[in-house]
């Protein structure tokens, strides 16, 4: 059986995982889980101790106690089945299309997109994706970044996204759609975890950067171009692809990745800045960078899309491998 053949299997078996267990929640009402609150979270203060990632039991403890989630899968498969409560979003909300993933250059726009998603200011914010390694986890990855960048001081991604919440047998899967509150989050900007085509280029002048490129081999090597008018990579970045960091929608063991990213030179205490396509890969990379107690990434929101554009125009240098 081929990889595609496989993982074409495996997604049809959650398909009808979901399904029977949509089947049951219509039958028996709503969600009626007792949860025994996780000894790494506190039922006085309403808190998990946990950084970046929370497992599903801190996520299911913290949305029984007010958090807010947002489900990042698309909209025709969240109406089909989602967690109680959980409010459908999208990364794109928070960017300007003319310029593809670059964010909208005004305060006011991004702060009315993260409104309309119903946040608050003390809001406890977890954002999933569908679990299975795939680019709905990038998804998820890339609003956890814009929601830090945006401000927010309490944001949380899940590590096995919805399947693993599913799988853990969690009583209560709605189908349909959740109205949403506007929120009254208040935005203030931190442009230490962004990085700009000029930052990029100034640090590659400078020595002082490790870039990552987190897209596929064939992205990497210029054969794959996504509508995109040159292939390739920007000069100093080493290639890591985004999905290798999990294994079976779960991220792989800390040392694990630690010891490949320190092989590659990605170490702690130098300026990392992860890019993709459009900063949605790169966006799930720089989480992890941060679970990993990496100080301080950036992420590239511009990425190829800006870089290949920059250097049809004659203003940057690429690298094209042979």
């Amino acid at each position: 059986m081929n990889v595609s053949t496989s993982k074409y299997l495996a997604h049809l078996s959650k398909i009808t995982v979901a399904a029977v267990a949509l089947f049951f929640v219509a039958a028996c009402g709503e969600d009626t889980t007792e949860l025994e609150t996780p000894a790494t979270c506190s039922q006085e203060l309403q808190l998990c101790e946990a950084q970046v990632f929370l497992e599903v039991n801190q996520l299911e403890f913290l949305r029984q106690n007010g958090a807010v989630v947002l489900d990042t899968r698309d909209e025709d498969v969240y109406v089909n089945g989602h967690i109680p409560g959980s409010l459908n979003a999208s990364w794109q909300v928070f960017r300007d299309p003319e310029l593809n993933g670059i964010l909208w250059d005004d305060e006011a726009k991004l702060q009315q997109a993260a409104r309309d998603l119903g946040i608050n200011n003390d809001d406890t914010i977890i954002v999933l994706g569908q679990g299975d390694g795939s680019g709905g986890d990038a998804r998820a990855g890339r609003l956890f970044w814009t929601l830090e960048y945006l401000g927010h001081d309490n944001v949380y991604l899940v590590n096995g996204g919805f399947d693993a919440w599913l799988e853990a047998g969690y009583d209560g899967l709605e189908a349909g759609t959740t109205d949403v509150a506007e929120g009254d989050f208040t935005i203030d900007l931190r442009p230490e975890r962004r990085a700009t085509r000029a930052e990029v280029e100034a640090a590659i002048e400078e020595g002082t950067i490790r870039l990552v490129d987190t897209r596929t081999i064939d992205e990497w090597i210029g054969e794959e171009l996504r509508n995109n008018p040159e292939g390739g990579h920007i000069p100093e970045a080493i290639h890591y692809h985004w999905e290798d960091v999990m294994e079976d929608g779960k991220l792989r063991p800390r040392e694990d990745i630690l010891a490949e990213f320190e092989e590659l030179g990605i170490v702690p205490g130098t300026l990392t800045i992860p890019y993709c396509q459009s900063g949605v890969r790169s966006g799930f990379f720089y989480a992890v960078l941060k679970w990993l107690d990496y100080p301080e990434p950036k992420n590239y929101d511009g990425s190829w899309w800006e870089w290949s554009r920059a250097f049809e125009d004659g203003e940057v240098a690429i690298i094209v491998p042979e």
